[in-house]
C-alpha cells in the first residue's frame, strides 16, 4: 500500500513541475496511511495560492491539493468519479463578451431578454447565431411563490442575431405561432402565449401582484432549447411544461408538439390548436414542475436530435428526484420522428461542493459534436462568488447503457452509482472542457451553448428578462444584461 501511494505521490509531482502533456490522466489509488494537515503558505511568482484544503504530511512528506498546484499552473483539473482518474488540460480563456444594449421595452418598463438556448449554423458567418426567449417575463411572489406573468400575452418567440464591437444586434425576431387558420384559445390570435397548459399538473399563474388568476392556455410554451435540422430546414425546440419538443418553421409556424404517452387527450380537451404527437415515453409526465426538458440538439448529419431533461424526474415522488443524480437524455431518428433512445447523464455529487444542493444540479443546454458526442451544460444555481458549478463536458454515448423500454428506466432515479454498475449500467461518459466557474462568470444560468469552431464555444446567459420581486411583493427591475461570451479551449471541437 506504501509503494503505491508513493508511486501516486511521483506523478502529482510531475504535474506541479509540468513534466506532462496537454492532458494528462494520473490514476488515483486510495490513501490508507494517516494524514496530518498544517498550515503551510504556499506561494507561486510571488503570489500566495488560495488553498481550497490544508497541505497534509502522510509518512514524512508534505501534500499538496493538486487542484491548486494546477491551476497556479494554468491547468484545468477534473476527477472523474466514474472512471476514478484526474485529468489536467490548458485554462480556456474568455475571448470577447457581447450585450444586448436598449433592448426594446415591452411592458411596464420591461425589456426583452430571457435568452434561453443558443445555436450557430454551420454555414452562417462566425458572428451569426440564433436563440429564443422563455415564457416570458415571470417571477414567483408571497410566502407561498405565486407564479406570475406580469405581461400575460407575451408571445415565445425566436432571434437572429449578430455580435460585433462588444454587442448583441437583433436582426430578425420571429414569434412562434399556429399553423393558418388556427386561432390561440387566450389571445384569440395566431400566437401562442407562455403560460401553462393545464389545471393541476402545471403552475397556476397570476397576474403581476400574485392577486388575480389567468387563464390557461392549452397552446402556451415555455421554451428552453433551440436546434436546427438541415433536411428540411426547420427548427426544433425544447419545452418545459409537458414536457415537449416541437418542430417549427422558419418564419415561426409550429407544426407539431411531440408529447409524453397519456398527456396528448388532456391537451386536446384543454383546446390545443398544435398537431399532438404522443411519442415520448409516459414516464415523463413525471417531470418535476419548471424542471422539463431543457436541453436539445440534433447531431450535423442531421439524423439524430437528443434533448435533456432539465434535473431527475419526480418518479415514483418529488423526494427521490431532488435527491438522485440520474438525468434522462432521449435521442430521437428525425426520418421517422420516434424515439430510439434514452441514456444515463449522472450529475455531479452535490456533498463534493459548498451550499450546493442536489436538487439544483441541472442540465442547461446541448450541442451536437457527432452523432454520438455532444457538449453538456452542467450547472448549479449559485452565482457570483458563490457559484462551483458552470461546466461543459464532452460526453459520448456510443458505449453508453441504452435503457429505453427497459425495466430500468421505470425506477431510475431511485438508484445509487453503485446500483447502476452493480446492474452493468454505462452512463455518458463526461470529460471536462471548460469549468466556466473558474473564468469568473458572473450569473447564475449559462442557458444556452453552441459551438463555433473547432476551438470556440459560445454561452449565453438568461436574465430572466431583468426583474424580480422586492421583499415587499413589488415587481422591480435588476439591470441583469443579456450576455454572449466566446471561450477558446484547447480540445478539438470539430463537428462531423
Amino acid at each position: 500500500m506504501k509503494r503505491l501511494f508513493r508511486r501516486k505521490r511521483l506523478l502529482i509531482v510531475l504535474a506541479a513541475l509540468g513534466a506532462v502533456s496537454t492532458t494528462t490522466v494520473v490514476s488515483a489509488g486510495p490513501a490508507a496511511l494517516e494524514a496530518v494537515a498544517v498550515k503551510f503558505q504556499l506561494t507561486s511568482g510571488g503570489k500566495t495560492l488560495t488553498l481550497d484544503k490544508d497541505p497534509v504530511v502522510i509518512d514524512g512528506s508534505t501534500y499538496v491539493p493538486l487542484r491548486t498546484i494546477g491551476e497556479a499552473l494554468g491547468k484545468q483539473v477534473e476527477w472523474n468519479e466514474w472512471t476514478q482518474t484526474i485529468g489536467l488540460k490548458d485554462i480556456p480563456k474568455v475571448t470577447g463578451k457581447f450585450e444586448w444594449k436598449n433592448a426594446p421595452v415591452l411592458d411596464k418598463g420591461i425589456q426583452e431578454g430571457g435568452f434561453s438556448g443558443l445555436i450557430h449554423l454551420p454555414k452562417d458567418a462566425p458572428d451569426i447565431f440564433y436563440t429564443l426567449a422563455d415564457r416570458g417575463p415571470n417571477g414567483e411572489v408571497g410566502k407561498d411563490k405565486l407564479r406570475t406573468f406580469p405581461i400575460e400575452n407575451y408571445a415565445p418567440r425566436l432571434y437572429k442575431f449578430k455580435i460585433s464591437n462588444g454587442a448583441i444586434e437583433i436582426l430578425e425576431t420571429i414569434k412562434l405561432s399556429l399553423p393558418d387558420g388556427k386561432l390561440d384559445k387566450v389571445t384569440n390570435s395566431k400566437y401562442i402565449t407562455g403560460l401553462p397548459n393545464l389545471v393541476g399538473p402545471d403552475e397556476v399563474p397570476y397576474d403581476e401582484k400574485g392577486v388575480t388568476k389567468l387563464p390557461y392556455d392549452p397552446d402556451g410554451l415555455d421554451l428552453e432549447g433551440i436546434a436546427y435540422s438541415p433536411s428540411d430546414d426547420t427548427f426544433w425546440i425544447s419545452d418545459e411544461y409537458r414536457p415537449s419538443i416541437l418542430q417549427v418553421k422558419r418564419d415561426g409556424t409550429i407544426l407539431g408538439r411531440y408529447v409524453p404517452k397519456g398527456s396528448k387527450e388532456k391537451l386536446v380537451q384543454a383546446g390545443a390548436q398544435i398537431p399532438i404527437f404522443d411519442t415520448l415515453p409516459e414516464v415523463y409526465n413525471k417531470r418535476i414542475s419548471n424542471r422539463g426538458f431543457e436541453g436539445i440538439t440534433i447531431s450535423p448529419d442531421g439524423k439524430f436530435l437528443y434533448t435533456s431533461i432539465q434535473s431527475p424526474m419526480a418518479n415514483p415522488d418529488k423526494k427521490t428526484g431532488e435527491a438522485s443524480r440520474n438525468l434522462r437524455i432521449l435521442k430521437m431518428d428525425i426520418a421517422t420522428k420516434q424515439i430510439v433512445g434514452e441514456y444515463v447523464y449522472v450529475a455531479e455529487q452535490a456533498g463534493m461542493f459548498v451550499k450546493v444542493n442536489q436538487k439544483d444540479i441541472v442540465i442547461s443546454d446541448l450541442s451536437a459534436l457527432s452523432s454520438d458526442v455532444l457538449l453538456v451544460d452542467e450547472r448549479d444555481k449559485n452565482v457570483g462568488a458563490d457559484a462551483q458549478l458552470k461546466r461543459i463536458y464532452k460526453s459520448d454515448f456510443s458505449k453508453a447503457t441504452n435503457i429505453l423500454g427497459k425495466e430500468i428506466s421505470n425506477n431510475l432515479e431511485g438508484l445509487s452509482i453503485q446500483q447502476l454498475k452493480d446492474q452493468g449500467i454505462q452512463p455518458v461518459s463526461k470529460e471536462l472542457i471548460v469549468d466556466i466557474a473558474k473564468l469568473g462568470y458572473p450569473y447564475e444560468k449559462i442557458e444556452g451553448l453552441t459551438v463555433v469552431d473547432k476551438n470556440t464555444i459560445a454561452i449565453v446567459n438568461d436574465n430572466d428578462f431583468g426583474i424580480s420581486y422586492d421583499d415587499k411583493g413589488v415587481l422591480t427591475l435588476t439591470g441583469a444584461p443579456t450576455q454572449l461570451q466566446l471561450i477558446q479551449v484547447s480540445d478539438d471541437l470539430s463537428t462531423k
